[in-house]
C-alpha cells in the first residue's frame, strides 16, 4: 500500500496529574508532540512554524479521547521547540476551550461504571514519518495511551527523549531517558507492544528483527536504550516507543532513531554526581561539561526545560571542550520534578545525551546519565 503524502508524526507523550484541588475525579493532562515542519505555515523566515507559533494538526487529526466516550476534538498545539535542520516541531496542545497549555477534564467516577476499572485514555492517529528512509512503521497509525486511576492520589510518570537520536551504523550505541514520577514512586520501563504503540496487533514493529539482525532493548531501571545497529544504513529513520510504569499507571515515550555513518567518537559529557537542590523564588544554576577527543562539538541542544530556566552556551561553537548552564528561578507553580535533555553533536553528526531531573522544593533534584556509542 503506498505511504501517505502526508506523514509528520515525529515524536509524543501523553502525561496526566491528578487535580482533587480543582474538583473530584480531575485530571490535568499534558500532551507533548513533534511533527514535521515543513507540512505548517508559520512565523519564521522560511514560511515555517518557530517558536510560539500555533498549528492545528489537520493532517492527522490528533484527538485526546479521555475514555469515558468524550473526546477534545482536533488538537491545536503551541510550538515549544523546533529544528531546522532536522526539520521537526515540538510542541504542547492546548486546551480547546481555554487555550491553556494543559488539558482538564473531570470524570463522572473515581472508575469506569461500566468494567469498575480505571479509565483508559489516549491518542489514535496518523500518520507516522513516511519513507522510504523510514524502515520498519513508515506512514503508519501511532497511540498513545495511559490509565488513569482515581482511587488513589496517583499521578502519572513523567519522561522524554531526543525527537530524533543519531546513532552509528553497525556499532552498539546507549542513551538514556529522562523520566520522573510525581508521587516519588519507583519507576521501571520497557519496550510497548504493538498494540500499545499503534493500536493494532500488527500496527508497529520495534527496531530490530525481521527487519533488522538485533533488538532495541531498554534497561528497566536505569532506563538507557541500547541497540546493535548491524545491518543498518546510513540514513535510514527507525521508530521506538517505551512504556514508563510506576505500579498504578504506564505512559508511553514514542520516538525516532537517525542512522549514521559510523565514523569517530562521540562526545563525552559530565554532570555534578551530588544531589542538588532547587527552591522556590531562589536562582539556580548548574553547569555541564563536555568535550570531544577527535573532532568539535558544532550543536548543543536542550529538550524540555522547565519553563524557568534557560540554557546558555558559555563556549563558542565549535569547540572541543564546551560548557553549558542551565539557569532560572522557578516559582511556586513550577513545584516538583521536571525531567530534560541536553544533547551534545560532533563534528561526524555523534551525540552524547545528558538526562536531566530537577525536583523543585523537594527530592533529588539532578541526575545525569552521560551516554557514549561503544
Amino acid at each position: 500500500m503506498p505511504i501517505p503524502k502526508y506523514t509528520h508524526y515525529c515524536f509524543g507523550h501523553l502525561s496526566w496529574c491528578y487535580r482533587p484541588d480543582v474538583a473530584p475525579n480531575t485530571v490535568e493532562f499534558k500532551i507533548i508532540m513533534a511533527f514535521r515542519r515543513d507540512l505548517f505555515d508559520g512565523s519564521g523566515t522560511d514560511g515555517y512554524p518557530v517558536k510560539c507559533d500555533k498549528v492545528l494538526d489537520t493532517v492527522g487529526g490528533s484527538s485526546l479521547a479521555f475514555g469515558d466516550g468524550t473526546f477534545t476534538g482536533m488538537l491545536q498545539f503551541l510550538v515549544i521547540d523546533h529544528n531546522e535542520k532536522d526539520n521537526w516541531i515540538l510542541c504542547q496542545a492546548l486546551d480547546p476551550l481555554n487555550e491553556n497549555a494543559t488539558i482538564m477534564h473531570t470524570y463522572s467516577n473515581a472508575v469506569d461504571p461500566y468494567t469498575n476499572e480505571p479509565w483508559q485514555a489516549g491518542i489514535q492517529s496518523c500518520y507516522r514519518i513516511g519513507g522510504p528512509e523510514h524502515v520498519n512503521n513508515p506512514g503508519g497509525s501511532y497511540r498513545l495511551q495511559t490509565t488513569v486511576d482515581l482511587t488513589t492520589e496517583n499521578s502519572s510518570p513523567v519522561a522524554i527523549a531526543p525527537v530524533i537520536i543519531n546513532m552509528p551504523s553497525n556499532a552498539k550505541y546507549s542513551f538514556p531517558v529522562a523520566a520522573v514520577d510525581p508521587d516519588g514512586d519507583h519507576l521501571t520501563c520497557r519496550l510497548a507492544t504493538s498494540v500499545e504503540a499503534s493500536g493494532f496487533i500488527d500496527g508497529f514493529v520495534q527496531p530490530g528483527p525481521p527487519l533488522a539482525p538485533n533488538p532495541i532493548m531498554v534497561n528497566a531501571e536505569t532506563f538507557e536504550v541500547t541497540w546493535d545497529t548491524s545491518g543498518t544504513e546510513p540514513g535510514q529513520l527507525w521508530s521506538y516507543q517505551i512504556v514508563v510504569e510506576d505500579g498504578k499507571t504506564q505512559v508511553g515515550l514514542d520516538a525516532l532513531i537517525r542512522i549514521i555513518e559510523q565514523k569517530g567518537e562521540p562526545p563525552r559529557c559530565s554532570g555534578p554526581e551530588k544531589t542538588l537542590k532547587a527552591k522556590v523564588a531562589v536562582p539556580f544554576s548548574v553547569d555541564i561539561a563536555a568535550s570531544d577527543s577527535d573532532g568539535k562539538i558544532v550543536d548543543i541542544q536542550s529538550i524540555n526545560l522547565p519553563p524557568w530556566a534557560t540554557m546558555e552556551i558559555l563556549s563558542p561553537l565549535p569547540a572541543a571542550q564546551v560548557t553549558v548552564r542551565i539557569a532560572g528561578t522557578p516559582e511556586f507553580e513550577h513545584k516538583g520534578p521536571h525531567a530534560a535533555l541536553v544533547i551534545f553533536t560532533d563534528s561526524d553528526d555523534n551525540q552524547s545525551v545528558s538526562s536531566v531531573t530537577i525536583d523543585v522544593d523537594g527530592g533529588p533534584v539532578m541526575q545525569f546519565h552521560p551516554a557514549q556509542g561503544g
